[in-house]
């Protein structure tokens, strides 16, 4: 058996997610999460190579955080 070293909380804000993850974590499409970047209302995604980019969980969850109490 293969134990996972890196959901421990050291690592819990610094978790990459990919795009699809980043939108179901936030409860939105793919589509909006894109939307949001456009405008700059979130911060945009780290590049880990070329083809593959994702938002550090921390983001996200400050994301969050700064939009409560916001209205849409």
């Amino acid at each position: 058996m293969t134990r996972n070293t890196h959901t421990g909380p050291a690592y819990q804000g610094q978790a990459i997610i990919r795009p699809r993850e980043a939108a179901a974590y936030l409860g939105i499409g793919k589509s909006t999460l894109y939307r949001l970047v456009e405008r700059g209302e979130l911060p945009r995604p780290i590049k880990l190579s070329a083809q593959v980019t994702g938002w550090r969980l921390s983001t996200l969850d400050q994301f969050i955080a700064d939009r409560q109490g916001v209205e849409a």
